[in-house]
């Protein structure tokens, strides 16, 4: 799906136009209306204002899209295998409807509110559901302490996890190596304004196998009530099998 295709789109599922979304974005609708038609370049200056006008994340435009896998493990039994492909058909469902919704928020939507906000856990309604809160490591941690798990987080989708509960229940079943390593990053990223590192993943949870790349962004935050805490989230770079 080609630029032009998805601004359409966006304008669709907004209830408007592409002349009323030009309006509202104080956008040229007839200089849009021929990029689109006749297929030229389409400024990143167009896109951005139409994206704020829309209330879509600049990602919702991009045509790349990530790739997913899950697959039993060697050790599946026959229904944890069942469910492992049944788990891997929904998660690409899901990931393609989000991206058709314009929920495919990207790192540099949540570094951009970030700094925006000073750190501050505020005006950030649009991502609650996306982000993991942690409560800070403290010296003799054996795992990190979760404050709030996000209901569409990259954690809660492929570890199926539901609360804090499910969380610790969870991850504490990882190798105690990644444990530690998780510690020790929750640590170092107290000091920065934000940390971002691509990370490799191979665990098995309960008969799946859930492994790839994914982006990690870290950074302490601060509640109203003055809460510090550590925000994590984390996007598809690439899943596979083999």
């Amino acid at each position: 799906m080609y630029l032009g295709e998805r601004i359409m789109q966006a304008c669709k599922h907004r209830g408007l136009s592409l002349s009323r979304a030009c309006a509202a974005a104080e956008l040229n609708y007839s200089t849009l209306h021929s990029q689109i038609n006749k297929n030229r370049e389409i400024p990143f200056s167009t896109i951005d204002r139409l994206g704020a006008s829309l209330g879509l994340p600049i990602g919702y435009f991009s045509a790349s899209k990530p790739s997913l896998h899950v697959e039993p493990s060697e050790a599946a039994t026959a229904i944890q295998a069942e469910a492992a492909r049944a788990l891997s058909d929904l998660m690409r469902k899901q990931v393609a409807a989000m991206a058709d919704w314009g929920y495919r928020i990207g790192t540099d939507d949540v570094l951009d509110w970030l700094l925006a906000e000073n750190s501050q856990l505020v005006n950030y309604d649009w991502l609650a559901d996306r982000i993991d809160l942690f409560y800070p490591a403290m010296p003799g941690d054996n795992m990190v302490r979760p404050y709030k798990i996000g209901a569409q987080s990259l954690s809660a989708k492929y570890f199926r996890l539901h609360d804090t509960e499910d969380f610790v229940q969870t991850v504490g079943k990882f190798d105690r190596a990644i444990l530690d390593d998780l510690v020790n990053a929750h640590t170092a990223a107290a000091d920065q304004t934000y940390v971002i590192s691509d990370r490799a993943l191979d665990q098995v949870v309960d008969g799946v196998r859930v492994r790839g790349t994914y982006r990690r962004l870290m950074a302490p935050v601060t509640d109203l009530d003055g809460q510090k805490l550590m925000l994590v989230f984390s996007k598809l770079t690439q899943f596979s099998g083999g």
